[in-house]
């Protein structure tokens, strides 16, 4: 009984050489006939030109090497016009506190040559009429154009002037209490002028 499992075990250990190396041998002919030249382009016994597998890997050549081009190409975009806006004078910035008594008004602005930027806040003690306008260099006298006006005790943005002149707000204080407004802004500017009723104030903006 024992030598016939024996003779069943060296049975069975034989059948699975067998597969095995019958395996081996299926992998690596497919591997010589096939994967090598379509995967690689390498045809050691010419199966790859006569079943065509060559010009696949040709093709995915070619396929990873547009990819990689368009690749580069995004990376190597030109710059985006518009995105950036050199200027000429240097960034400064300000801060300013006015008072207004009742009913009382005036106006502030930054000299700007056309493109130049601001960011600024502003907020009152009190509700304001408020008119961010500018006046183009070489314009009539009176004349004005208006970026933003109405009612409120603060606002912030960035502003970049359409022309070269003189760029700010007018505040009037619509209470009957005095108030105080306080201005913050930065950017290109090359002074300031103040103008109230009493007569109007240069002022000098350190870089």
């Amino acid at each position: 009984m024992s030598d016939q499992i024996d003779v069943q075990a060296l049975l069975v250990r034989e059948r699975i050489a067998l597969a095995t190396a019958a395996a081996m041998f299926v992998a690596g002919v497919l591997l010589v006939t096939v994967i090598l030249p379509a995967e690689y382009g390498v045809d050691p016994v010419g199966t790859g030109r006569w079943l065509g597998l060559t010009q696949i890997a040709r093709a995915a050549g070619t396929g990873d090497a547009a990819a990689a081009s368009e690749e580069a190409s995004a990376e190597l975009e030109p710059v985006r016009p518009g995105a950036n806006t050199p200027q000429a004078r240097s960034f400064r910035r300000n801060a300013m506190t006015f008072t207004l008594g009742p009913r009382e008004g005036l106006e502030y602005k930054y000299r700007m040559e056309k493109g130049a930027s601001l960011v600024y806040s502003w907020k009152s003690t009190g509700m304001v009429k408020f008119d961010f306008h500018g006046e183009p260099a070489g314009a009539p006298k009176g004349y004005a154009e208006s970026y933003e006006m109405g009612e409120k005790n603060a606002a912030a943005g960035s502003f970049f002037a359409p022309t070269s002149g003189i760029h700010g707000w007018y505040w009037e204080n619509l209470g009957t209490d005095g108030i105080t407004v306080t201005l913050e802004a930065a950017g290109f500017v090359a002074s300031a002028i103040e103008f109230r009723a009493t007569g109007r104030t240069e002022h000098a903006i350190p870089e």
